[in-house]
């Protein structure tokens, strides 16, 4: 049985990729990093498809990311796939962010990449198999205003990806990421609060397709990385964001 950690998994899109990744005959690891009923809740779901359990830790510490780890190879004795997705938003004007609030944001989107992915590389290494999937944002790609830290956070994980794929790829192990736009999740909700704005009112103005991202699209992203049947692709960022990076490519013709 191949087992699956997924960071800050106990809602919205985490949620969504450990019970996608359970219904694909993985057994799960769930984190959380204070919610644990929201853990819970995800356990009960990755438990009707198959094994599960859940770790609670705080995954932007060296303490925390060491203990999700051993707790997976105590209960499981590998980590086959290593979704890094422990995430925060806090949407603010940049001369307003101190660095205590610059270190929470980076710490949480990024060192617990850094953290977590070195934990586990090691075991990946002896088998000599591994899949690594970071979940990153067009913020990290685009850049967005009154979300500097978060953005910067998110470009460093695009820069780590690349760079480490590069690094494992000829011991076996492949690196990716999943670049979401605004997707229907809590954090989704509170940027468009934020803005002023309702849903319809944004995805008109702001997507091609006329619709947020569902936290499953990103899931099935996820689940189709992490099998076998994708085996050569490998320091990759996929954007998956109804169009609303590269929606000036239809205002320039249509508006120009």
């Amino acid at each position: 049985m191949r087992t699956a950690v997924v960071t800050g998994s106990g809602r919205g899109i985490g949620r969504s990729i450990a019970v996608k990744l359970a219904e694909a005959g993985f057994s799960l690891v769930i984190n959380v990093k204070r919610h644990v009923e929201e853990g819970e809740e995800t356990l009960r779901e990755v438990k009707k498809h198959g094994d599960g359990i859940l770790v609670q830790a705080d995954v932007a510490t060296i303490d925390g990311a060491n203990k999700l780890i051993n707790e997976t190879i105590k209960a499981f004795g590998s980590v086959d796939v290593l979704v890094n997705n422990a995430g925060l938003g806090i949407a603010r004007p940049f001369i307003e962010i101190d660095e205590l609030l610059w270190d929470k944001l980076i710490n949480t989107n990024l060192k617990s990449v850094y953290l977590v992915t070195r934990a586990a590389l090691p075991h990946m290494i002896k088998k000599g198999h591994g899949k690594v999937i970071n979940i990153t944002s067009i913020a990290g790609i685009t850049g967005l205003a009154y979300l500097v830290p978060y953005s910067a956070a998110k470009a460093g994980i695009i820069g780590f990806t690349k760079a480490l794929a590069a690094e494992v790829g000829p011991l076996g192990i492949t690196v990716n990421a999943v670049a979401a736009g605004l997707v229907k999740t809590k954090m989704g909700d509170s940027l468009l609060q934020y803005i002023g704005k309702n849903e319809e009112t944004w995805v008109k103005a702001h997507t091609l397709t006329g619709s947020m991202v569902e936290p499953n699209e990103v899931a099935e992203l996820v689940a189709a990385l992490a099998t076998d049947k994708i085996r050569n692709l490998t320091g990759e960022v996929i954007v998956i964001d109804s169009g609303s990076s590269i929606i000036e490519s239809r205002r320039f013709v249509l508006d120009g």
